[in-house]
């Protein structure tokens, strides 16, 4: 190809942008009648400029054969899969169609998670695939779950911060972090918050971040049972460790203990040794800077007239 054709191609690409935590991720897809698109959860965190950390050129037909090597982690019944190939990361999401079970979708990545290519099954690719009319453009997310939000997981764990099981409020413009395993009231205490008019960063996932001096808790796409999410950030005021009890305080922690329980409460890279070292670094040095309670509460609005005043002489 020559440079001039390069240039063409690259010209005539349609791209899509996602911002989460300060990480860009971009799509770049060059074949005629296929157009990305971003599902509605994510529209907020679409943006048109800024320098990718990522770029997933896609390609759209059959997938092709790569020679898998050390598989790293299997779901299970789940959706995904993780291998090697060389030096190279190779992200296998699967699915089933009629009781079929098949792989619909390869993301191969760079060592340095700077690149990928991303390969689409087409339609008619996929097992006992109905008829159906050709349609002039075909509009797919580049991005569907599982990759999007395991991709940012990496991408914080290469350096960047971790990615926790939380409910984030924004509270005079810091943020309130509640981390809580599934179960935990995470979505019933965003539904108490908002009675307050509080806007709320998700019910579920919060990207947690060191930049400039100051710890940062973003808002991500991910939400609970809640369904709220917004494309911000805050300095971190304050975390708490939620439990349902049978009354509204809130408790001192060690140190240790943090760390414990946010390593249980966040996404850790276990598969990629370079990526846990750094997640575990980032929790302790996380656990001695922020302050960190347990918060055991009921699920009424004493829960948050609780934290309101906790926060109040924390800051005096």
């Amino acid at each position: 190809m020559t440079e001039k054709d390069k240039k063409e191609n690259t010209e005539s690409a349609t791209v899509i942008k996602l911002e989460i935590a300060d990480i860009i991720i971009e799509a770049r897809c060059n074949i005629p009648g296929v157009e990305l698109q971003m599902s509605p959860s994510r529209q907020d965190f679409i943006v048109e400029d800024g320098q990718p950390d990522c770029v997933l050129n896609v390609h759209y037909g059959p997938l092709p054969d790569i020679n898998l090597e050390q598989q790293l982690f299997d779901s299970g019944d789940g959706p995904w899969s993780l291998h090697t190939s060389g030096e190279k990361l190779v992200f296998r999401m699967h699915g089933s169609n009629r009781g079929e079970s098949y792989v619909h979708r390869i993301a191969v990545f760079e060592p340095e998670f700077d690149r990928a290519d991303l390969y689409v099954r087409s339609r008619s690719e996929l097992p006992n695939a109905a008829a159906s009319p050709q349609e002039e453009v075909l509009y797919f997310d580049p991005f569907s779950p599982p990759l999007d939000e395991w991709l940012i997981v990496n991408l914080l764990a290469r350096g960047r911060g971790i990615h926790a099981h939380s409910l984030g409020i924004l509270h005079d413009g810091q943020a309130l972090v509640f981390c809580g395993v599934s179960g935990a009231g995470k979505s019933t205490l965003a539904e108490l918050w908002k009675k307050r008019q509080v806007a709320i960063l998700s019910d579920d996932r919060i990207a947690i971040r060191k930049r400039e001096g100051k710890v940062w808790a973003y808002g991500t796409p991910w939400h609970g049972d809640a369904r709220v999410s917004l494309a911000e950030k805050a300095p971190l005021n304050v975390i708490y460790f939620i439990v349902q009890g049978p009354e509204n305080r809130v408790l001192p922690m060690s140190a240790t203990d943090i760390a414990t329980r946010l390593i249980v409460r966040c996404f850790p890279t276990f598969y990629l040794p370079a990526g846990m070292d750094y997640t575990l670094k980032f929790i302790t040095e996380l656990a001695e800077e922020v302050p960190c309670f347990e918060l055991q509460f009921t699920p009424d609005e004493g829960a948050i007239d609780t934290v309101l005043q906790h926060v109040e002489r924390q800051t005096k």
